[in-house]
């Protein structure tokens, strides 16, 4: 082999390249370290040609490892909320009486995407400073995307994002009116009025919807009298929480981990008058990995079996071969499609299918049609033959999913979805690529090869 061909090779190999003594990495590494991170001496910061920035291990890591456990008051969640002072004054101290104009009105998410603001807002001040500085700039969901590009995005995603979008303004607009209620008057929140707009809200918003992980704190944290704080606006419950650098590691379906929160015995049930950042000093959270790792590859864990849909909207990425993506189809378009061919259910039927929950889950995927599309169209067909008990039929072994007749009902719609999905493809190929939009066609091509593997069969 010539030297310029084993240079290629190398070249070919090389997918990554480590970032741990760039500036950045230097300041958060010391900031990780400084509040108490215990993390594998494995592991360094890295790019990677695939997921982007991530995390490398040197040496091989075995099941079982930790790969690290942090203090809890290195991570933002509910008890952060309620701890801050400023931040609860904004809602406590005001000419709307906000507990009661707005609760159970906003998501703990959007709650938490404010409080990300209000820490933003104060610059070098905040003991988050450096770990907010760390965190992209922008994110790749298609809530980002430009209208005339979403307008041929396949209507799925357009429904994701139509809900982000009423999620995120109903919620900025309840936050405006705070802030501008408010009767706090320190500089900080003065800041906040003037710092907070809708694209920094959009940002943090994403920030939690992308990083966060779960934590349940219900077992440390006594919940009795939280109509009196700012927990009354949720309408959710409010186990997610930031957790820096865990943050940095990527996804991985084929990934398995555990993670533990490490009590002190003696902690549990503190009321809410009682919490301060010392005691959450000796809580630790904690995350091993069941997974082997050879060295120089990067280390993964799994943020659950997620199809694409989920996980372009709601984290930006797409990975290839994901055997549980489906195509959904939605009650109604059912429904309109048995109208145009002559079709139309009875006030019976109608009942039978939303007590027995078949107009939801309507999907094909890569097995075929989901059990409740199939099960509603055995409605459709066999619910007035005198011969059969349709629920037997359906919830019985006697079910087959290769009924022909009831398949080729059902196949013009699903031809007419396939075509319609590759018309807009081919205009979406017409814009400038861009990683947001990639995953959108790559979605939309597993789509097709869904639905042409079901008209095939």
């Amino acid at each position: 082999m010539g030297r310029t061909q084993r240079k290629r090779r190398r070249k070919k190999l090389v997918q990554f390249y480590t970032c741990n003594n760039e500036n950045s990495s230097i300041l958060l590494n010391t900031w990780l370290s400084d509040n108490g991170l215990r993390s594998s001496k494995k592991l360094v910061f890295a790019m990677f040609e695939t997921t982007g920035r991530g995390l490398l291990t040197k040496k091989k890591i075995s099941a079982g490892e930790e790969l690290m456990n942090l203090p809890l008051n290195l991570t933002i969640n509910v008890t952060s909320l309620l701890m801050d002072v400023l931040f609860c004054r904004i809602f406590l101290e005001n000419k709307i009486s906000c507990l009661l104009k707005y609760k159970q009105k906003v998501s703990f998410q959007s709650l938490m995407a404010f409080y990300l603001i209000h820490l933003r807002a104060q610059g070098v001040n905040s003991k988050w400073h450096v770990y907010l500085e760390s965190l992209p700039k922008e994110y790749t969901v298609p809530y980002f995307l430009p209208n005339e590009m979403i307008c041929h995005i396949d209507s799925e995603i357009v429904n994701e994002i139509t809900k982000q979008k009423n999620i995120i303004v109903t919620s900025f607009n309840i936050f405006s009116e705070v802030l501008q209620n408010t009767t706090c008057n320190y500089i900080e929140v003065q800041n906040l009025g003037s710092y907070f707009t809708l694209s920094r809200y959009e940002w943090a918003y994403f920030t939690v919807n992308t990083r966060c992980v779960y934590m349940d704190l219900t077992k440390l944290i006594d919940s009795q009298n939280l109509s009196s704080t700012i927990l009354s606006l949720i309408n959710d419950n409010t186990k997610i929480s930031l957790c820096p650098y865990l943050d940095m590691i990527n996804h991985s379906p084929n990934a398995r981990n555990e993670t533990k929160l490490i009590i002190n015995k003696d902690l549990g049930n503190l009321p809410l008058t009682k919490l301060n950042e010392d005691i959450f000093s000796d809580v630790r959270f904690s995350i091993y990995t069941k997974n082997n790792f050879d060295p120089y590859t990067q280390v993964f864990i799994c943020y659950g079996d997620s199809h694409n849909l989920k996980l372009i909207t709601e984290y930006g990425f797409f990975l290839p071969s994901n055997d549980i993506d489906f195509v959904p189809f939605t009650f109604d378009d059912i429904n309109l499609y048995l109208n145009s061919r002559g079709v139309k259910l009875s006030g019976d039927q109608i009942a039978f299918i939303n007590n027995h929950g078949l107009n939801k889950d309507l999907y094909i995927d890569l097995k075929g049609l989901s059990f409740n599309f199939y099960g509603l169209l055995m409605v459709v067909k066999y619910y007035y033959n005198k011969n059969l008990d349709i629920s037997r039929l359906i919830y019985s072994a006697a079910i087959c999913s290769n009924d022909r007749v009831l398949i080729e009902f059902i196949m013009p719609m699903v031809k007419d979805r396939l075509v319609s999905i590759n018309v807009d493809l081919d205009k979406l190929c017409s814009f400038s690529k861009n990683m947001i939009l990639d995953n959108c066609i790559n979605l939309m091509g597993q789509y097709v090869n869904i639905l042409e593997k079901f008209i095939k069969c």
